[in-house]
Formats: structure tokens, sequence, C-alpha cells
């Protein structure tokens, strides 16, 4: 079982005693893959217990939470805890998110569990979906069965870049300890076939080769794989060609070699629920991001009707994907002297275009900003680099003081985060945000 530190155990033994003590509860989670899988993970916990639930799937906190019922936040909460703190009924939040103030709770009935009040890095060593899978296993050591889902919640906030690391990393070992999760090594592509999985690859994206079927031929002809073969029947040895021309043309892109060492690595499988945790993080991406959390989460429950839906919208949201990228790709961001920006015009999936042309096709020494208009507001997502963060780029605390400045919201990691702001200070925003990345990495 993962070690935690001692105040961290303390909070997870009282939350655990509140799911012993009732029987129905609401959880309400954060609408996007982590949020998903932090959200199954509790519902497979309490069903297994006989326990009822209703999952709510939200953007941001709701201002009326229910009343009667004990509440579980997933993925979402840090940032209103003293408004949580007035609820009379029991509150347990599991949120990875940091916030400025520590507000620590006096009493059992509402459980804060932030793993930053810890010395733990909620931006790569845990996240919401692993928050709540280490309490599934305290509640009940037989849930370690879980960690397909929890692990893909950590995918699915792109905590595996560099290979699961901190909390993440320990529940891993415990679930391939365990012969819950198998592994085996190759690259992070998938299709009906080779040429099918190369045609699709929009993450990891491979500029100039992504979606372009003339390139893609070539190559596939130069490492000679006939191009109907399964992913997975590829030769050990054609693969290791096919890989050095990948790593070849992101080599000629000057992108960081951590991003490269990515495109391939261990993939790591579940025989129990017949799902690998890179096929399913991007499962639940897709419904996420298409507006169908409760789909995403009906995978999880084992919906065979709601897996194959699942994937038929995967495939054209990757074909939508695909025809973004090589927009960015031949367009460019617009440029000012500190950040790099573009506009998207849907809003879910602006969030995932700044991080994948922030890694594999804009200049890296850019912050890179998703911008959406909406119909009275500007939704901005931000992306960086592990390399901006080491140098002291905390985008989440500059969304959060920036928006504010100008009568919006913001927040969220140091290396990922939002605004919401006025339409009418999209400009002054953006202007700000550029004089401020400026000033933190000179």
């Amino acid at each position: 079982m993962v070690e935690l530190p001692k105040g961290l155990e303390k909070k997870y033994e009282s939350a655990s005693e509140i799911l012993n003590s009732y029987n129905k509860f609401r959880v309400i989670s954060h609408y996007d893959g982590d949020g998903i899988s932090a959200a199954s993970v509790l519902a497979l916990t309490l069903m297994r217990e006989n326990k009822g639930f209703h999952a709510r799937f939200v953007s941001k906190l709701p201002e009326n939470l229910p009343k009667d019922i004990p509440i579980i936040l997933t993925d979402i909460g840090n940032s209103q805890l003293e408004d949580i703190k007035k609820i009379d009924e029991p509150v347990i939040v599991l949120d990875h998110h940091k916030v400025d103030e520590d507000v620590e709770s006096e009493d059992e009935e509402h459980v804060f569990i932030n793993p930053h009040n810890h010395g733990i890095n909620g931006s790569d060593e845990v996240c919401g979906a692993t928050l709540a899978l280490i309490l599934s296993m305290i509640y009940d050591k037989k849930n370690v069965s879980l960690s397909l889902y929890g692990l893909a919640g950590a995918a699915a906030d792109k905590q595996n870049i560099e290979g699961f690391i901190g909390l993440n990393e320990s529940l891993l070992k415990d679930a391939l300890d365990e012969k819950e999760i198998t592994e085996n090594v190759g690259l992070f592509i998938d299709g009906k076939n080779i040429r099918d999985a190369l045609l699709k690859a929009c993450d990891p994206y491979f500029p100039g080769i992504s979606g372009r079927e003339k390139e893609i031929d070539r190559i596939l002809e130069d490492v000679d794989i006939d191009h109907e073969t399964p992913v997975d029947d590829v030769s050990s040895k054609a693969e290791r060609k096919l890989n050095t021309l990948l790593v070849l043309s992101l080599l000629e892109r000057d992108i960081p070699s951590h991003v490269i060492d990515s495109i391939r690595g261990p993939h790591y499988s579940s025989k129990r629920y017949g799902l690998s945790v890179d096929i399913l993080y991007k499962l639940l991406n897709s419904t996420a991001r298409t507006k169908q959390a409760g789909l995403g989460m009906s995978i999880c429950l084992g919906d065979k009707n709601a897996f194959k839906k699942a994937e038929e919208i995967r495939e054209s949201y990757r074909d939508e994907m695909i025809e973004r990228l090589h927009s960015l790709e031949d367009d460019g961001p617009i440029e000012k002297e500190n950040i790099q920006y573009f506009f998207e015009e849907k809003k879910e999936r602006k969030g995932e275009l700044a991080g994948l042309s922030m890694l594999y096709i804009f200049d890296q020494s850019k912050p890179t900003l998703g911008v959406c208009e909406l119909e009275n507001n500007v939704d901005i997502s931000a992306r960086g680099t592990k390399k901006l963060v080491n140098n002291g780029l905390d985008l989440g605390k500059l969304c959060r003081e920036i928006s504010e400045k100008f009568g919006g919201s913001g927040g969220g990691h140091d290396i990922a985060s939002g605004s919401r702001v006025p339409i009418d200070k999209r400009d002054d925003f953006l202007a700000e945000f550029d004089k401020a990345v400026g000033e933190v990495l000179g």
C-alpha cells in the first residue's frame, strides 16, 4: 500500500470513516478526463458496498450544493474551501489543484485533501483520480483492482509524459505487484492498422507527418511495413526503424528530448477490464471535450454500448484535431514578446490544442494560450513546459491574478491553467499576461 505523510494519512482515515458511515452520496466532479476517472473510481467503490450515489460533472463548483446528503468533490473544490466549510453535511474534497491559502478543517465532517499541503506536487505526482484511488484502497485494499481508472486520470492530465512519478508511481507499482496491471513497450499510436494510426496521430503529434497521406505512405514504404498491418503486429525490427524516423522528424523541430522520449514507452493494461491506460484516457478525454462526461463514466462502469459510442466519438474527434493541428502548423501562432496565442472556436478543445501545439509545433520558449470568444466572455487556456516552470513560471498564479484584475476568474496548475474575462478586456488581459510572463522569465 502506498505510503503517505502522517497528516495526509490521517485525513484519508477521516474520509474513509465518512464513506463507512453513510449509505448515499452525491459525487460532484470536474468534467475532464481526470474528473471522469476520479468519479468512476468512487462510483465503483460505492457500488461494491451497495451504497447509493448520484454523480454530476461540472466545469466549476455549483453555487447551490445539495443538502441533506454527504458530498464528495473530486478534481474540484480547493478554491472554494471557505464556502464548503459552511455546509452542514459531511464533505470530502479530493483536489490536486494548488491554491494560495491553506484552509484546514477542524472537524472530521469536512475533509480537505490537498497534496500541496503535505509537500506533494499535484501538478505531476498525483491527480484527482489517483487521490480518489488512494481513498478507495484505504477504504478496502481489494480496490487496487481499480488502478486502471486512477492511472488513466493521471495520463489524462499529462502526468505520464516523463513516466509516472510520486504517488502515481507508487500506485502503479502496487498495481503491477498485484498483477492488476501488466506492462509492455511500444509506440503510443493506435488505429485500425499502422497507416490509420499515423493518419490519426494527434497525441503524440508528428509535424509534417500526422494526417498527411503521401508522407505516411513514403515512410511505411521506407521501413517496409505493409499499410494494413495492425499496430500490435508490426515486427520489433520494423517498429524500431519507424520509431527512428519519427524521432528524427521531431529532432528537426527542436522538440525537447523528454517529449521525444514519450512517443514510445511502457503501455499499462488491465486484463480484468480489457483496456489499457493509454486508450482509456483518450476515450475519456474525447467524451469530456464533446460534453459527454456521463458517457465516459459509463465506459468505466462497464457499459459496452457506451464504449462503442465513445470509440466513434473519438474517431471523429481525432479527425477534427488533426485538421486543426495542421492549420496551427501551417499558420503558426499570433506572437507577442513573451507569449504566443491562437483563436479557437470550440471551447472544449482549446486546452488540448494549446498543450499539443506547445509541445510539438510552437516556440518552446513562450507559453501558449488558446483563446475562445464566447458571447460575453473570453475563455483562455494557458499551457507551458517543464523548462518554463523550472524557470519560475506559474501559469495558475498568473491566470488567477491577472483575470481578477480585469473582472474575471482563473487558476489551475503551474504548467496548465485557464482564465475567463469579459470579452472587452481580452486585449488588456493578453497585454498584461505578456508583461507578467516577461517579468518572470526575464
